[in-house]
């Protein structure tokens, strides 16, 4: 049912914020909310995971190694 005087309806949004967050909690709602990633634990993350079919958590940073077993670029033009 909903709440239709203002006044309750403002005391009991006020309630939300009666216990403050630690800093590192906000930090990581934000990281996750910016990163659109699950905020959970790693078996949270996983179920998740499964039925989005999707990555949910952060993905490695940077290129992926080269292969040693592909040729380089200047291989490619080379007469045998």
């Amino acid at each position: 049912m909903p709440i239709r005087a203002p006044r309750i309806r403002a005391e009991r949004y006020r309630g939300f914020f009666q216990n403050a967050l630690e800093p590192g909690e906000v930090d990581q709602i934000r990281t996750a909310t910016n990163g659109n990633y699950a905020l959970g634990n790693d078996r949270f993350a996983a179920q998740l995971a499964s039925a989005l079919s999707r990555r949910v958590t952060p993905g490695k940073a940077g290129r992926p190694p080269k292969h040693p077993e592909a040729p380089a670029s200047r291989d490619l033009f080379e007469p045998e």
